[in-house]
């Protein structure tokens, strides 16, 4: 053997053994109880390099290829198992893995009940007899028979009770198989016989979380954390919890001690701190961050859009346009996601650019993320404010659709929904829908004139007119469509008669006419009192005095004007339109 060719071998031998003691058989377990198989892959694929003749590490580096779902690197590490000392009482162990793997169940079964009785006290070669069963699939089968993995388990367990490698696996076929409570018992007996070690109680918390007890998850992972405040994967378990669980500030809090204290920390771990530094309004900390994270990594650039959101929300308008509009023309169609069109839309229109293109833009991120329906009132709002009725009408629509039981607070923005509808000119049911909307207010807001009010004047355009009348009197027995409304606004506004004085005096000859013609002295009379008192021009007064004498005697006609009947004036029902007032 030459010289180089020895200092070849010994630097291989130095990198797999520096390997090996980097990544130990605990750190092999844990990535197989927290099932990543990648990692478990690398971990004993390293362990059989620095150790060729370490069976056990060869059948587990099997059991990750097949958890993964490489069948054929499998097989091939459980031979290499064999190979590895043919004579081993751990050997039989092999073949019969090998056994299963090619198809031949009942053979492997046997060859598993001799490697039983040859395995005395060998407490890896039973274990891996029962794991053998917690990550093969058979066919016909679409999960593993975790049933035969935990009897045979167990029965490890009988051979050495205090084997943690033994409970963790035991441990994990309960918690495959659904059943929490047991799973939670080899669990707490593997804390109690390693209680420094954080994994048995991480997987208790998994199991806890499993079962829907967060307070019990919560417990378990903080006692995780508390004997290894480094372990990354309890850190990140943690913070998982609270995000998902939309827990901000919690959530928020355990991120940050996730970057600043776990040892295996990722740069996914960051972007989640900076997503929520950004919801929890830390806008600062969140652009500060994304600059870190871009330093580390340029082609996590959609990061930069919660820069721009930062600026939407401090005031910075142009700042956030122009990153998002740069980012718009650089970034993968796959990457623009709902709220990029939310905030591009939001900037658009306070940077006063076109509105409509805006609009367009926070229609996209409904159309992209159906949950982001409550933008629909923005839009709404903003088509309201540029006196577009009909294009507000619609997307108050939308919105309110969405909305299964509308609350008090929604009042106002509703009576805005009624007064679009009111003044869509393009609806020939205008009236209709705007009574429906303006009803609602009423029901929100039953104490609040506005409602009422603006009930009568749509209900009113169901009133024949004064043309109808004057053709066919008999038609006036049906006015009164808006009666209830305006009574119940002459009860609220009455209050307070020089305020609402402007809508009152129409509200009031529209009563009149409607008790006159009806024939109800009873609230005629007290009415045209109220009349006449708020009203200040004598000529009105004379009319409405003219109306008062007629009462009963005279049969209603179309008048001309107050000055020039003595018969009360039916308001015009017939909508033709008004202004906002």
């Amino acid at each position: 053997m030459t010289n180089l060719l020895r200092k070849v071998l010994l630097l291989a031998a130095f990198v797999y053994a520096s390997a090996a003691s980097a990544q130990t058989r605990a750190d092999g377990l844990a990535a197989m109880q927290l099932e990543e198989w990648d990692k478990a892959i690398n971990i004993y694929t390293a362990l059989t390099k620095a150790d060729p003749t370490d069976q056990d590490a060869f059948l587990y580096l099997s059991n990750a290829y097949l958890a993964k779902g490489d069948k054929a690197k499998a097989l091939e590490a459980a031979k290499a198992a064999f190979n590895a000392k043919a004579d081993a009482p751990i050997a039989f162990v092999a073949n019969a893995r090998v056994l299963l793997l090619e198809g031949k169940s009942a053979e492997a079964s046997e060859q598993f009940k001799r490697a039983s009785s040859k395995a005395k006290k060998d407490i890896n070669a039973h274990r891996q007899i029962g794991e053998s069963y917690t990550y093969f699939i058979p066919q016909g089968s679409n999960r593993p028979d975790l049933t035969r993995a935990v009897e045979l388990l167990t029965a490890a367990t009988n051979v050495n009770s205090k084997d943690i490698a033994t409970l963790m696996a035991l441990g994990y076929a309960y918690k495959e198989q659904g059943n929490g409570g047991m799973a939670a018992q080899q669990y707490e007996l593997a804390e109690q016989l390693e209680p420094k070690n954080p994994l048995p109680k991480l997987m208790l918390a998994k199991v806890y979380k499993a079962a829907k007890l967060p307070a019990k998850f919560e417990s378990n992972i903080d006692k995780a954390i508390n004997v290894a405040p480094n372990y990354t994967p309890a850190l990140r378990a943690k913070a998982e919890h609270f995000y998902f669980g939309r827990k901000w500030e919690q959530a928020t809090q355990a991120y940050k001690d996730l970057v600043n204290n776990g040892a295996e920390v990722k740069i996914e771990d960051e972007m989640q701190l900076a997503n929520c530094l950004f919801i929890t309004k830390d806008c600062k900390g969140c652009s500060d961050l994304v600059d870190k994270i871009l330093a580390k990594d340029a082609s996590k650039n959609y990061l930069r859009r919660l820069k721009a959101y930062c600026d939407y929300n401090n005031g910075n308008y142009k700042e956030g346009l122009d990153i998002l509009n740069d980012y718009f023309k650089t970034a993968p169609a796959d990457k623009i996601i709902a709220s990029d069109y939310e905030y591009l839309g939001r900037l658009q229109i306070k940077t006063k650019a076109d509105t409509l293109v805006a609009l367009g833009n926070l229609k996209k991120s409904i159309e992209i993320d159906s949950t982001t329906w409550p933008l629909w009132k923005e839009i709404a709002k903003t088509y309201y404010s540029r006196r577009m009725n009909c294009e507000a009408a619609q997307a108050y629509k939308m919105y309110y659709d969405s909305v299964p039981a509308p609350d008090a607070s929604e009042a106002q923005d509703m009576y805005f929904m009624g007064l679009s509808q009111y003044f869509c000119k393009d609806d020939t049911l205008w009236y209709v829908h705007a009574e429906q909307t303006f009803k609602k207010v009423t029901e929100l807001m039953p104490q609040a004139g506005i409602g009422w009010l603006w009930a009568a004047k749509a209900a009113k355009a169901k009133d024949p007119t004064p043309e109808d009348i004057e053709a066919d009197p008999a038609k006036a027995q049906s006015y009164g469509y808006a009666r209830e409304y305006y009574e119940k606004y002459v009860e609220i506004a009455g209050a307070d008669v020089q305020k609402n004085k402007k809508e009152l005096m129409p509200a009031y000859n529209y009563l009149a006419y409607c008790y006159f013609v009806k024939n109800e002295a009873d609230k005629f009379f007290p009415l045209v009192e109220k009349w006449l008192n708020a009203e200040s021009d004598p000529a009105a007064k004379q009319s409405i005095m003219e109306m008062k004498d007629a009462f009963g005697k005279e049969v209603p006609v179309t008048p001309a004007t107050p000055s020039k009947t003595t018969t009360p004036i039916p308001d015009n029902g017939g909508g033709k339109g008004g202004s906002r007032n």
